[in-house]
């Protein structure tokens, strides 16, 4: 059996792996990183620690707006950094069964962030690659983005 993070953008449904997932905190002031790249919102200092916020709205062609006091943020690890992933709302932790999953290039052979997708009573779930989150060139843009001052 394994477990997910449900999360929720614009009333769709989406998850991480639970073991991806360090924690989950209320939305705070985003700071604006310079030369980031465009799904990079900002960074934030979360014990000490800086961490860029990624605004998965951009990554999935949402509408994008502004972050309000509901938001929250998902604090993962990518294999290669902590990233903070801006959601509307964390519904909570899902257990899901092998039977539960479906074949991804069956139902979305293009989706290349992806990792799987599981059905849950009437809901697909997509659950996200977060190795995959950040292209090349976008880790590029943001690992110089990020040495360019202390912050």
């Amino acid at each position: 059996m394994d477990q997910i993070v449900v999360f929720t953008l614009d009333e769709m449904v989406y998850a991480l792996p639970l073991n991806t997932v360090n924690r989950i905190i209320h939305a705070v002031e985003i700071r604006k990183l310079p030369k980031a790249p465009d799904i990079i919102a900002g960074i934030i200092n979360v014990h000490g620690q800086i961490i860029p916020v990624i605004n998965v709205r951009k990554r999935f062609g949402l509408t994008t707006r502004e972050i309000s006091l509901g938001d929250q943020l998902i604090i993962a690890d990518t294999g290669k950094r902590h990233v903070a992933l801006w959601v509307d709302t964390v519904t909570g932790v899902q257990n899901i069964q092998a039977q539960q999953h479906i074949s991804i290039t069956e139902t979305l052979p293009y989706a290349q962030y992806i990792n799987g997708v599981v059905k849950v009573e009437d809901d697909l779930i997509l659950i996200y690659d977060l190795e995959q989150f950040l292209n090349l060139e976008e880790e590029t843009m943001l690992e110089k983005a990020l040495s360019i001052k202390s912050i």
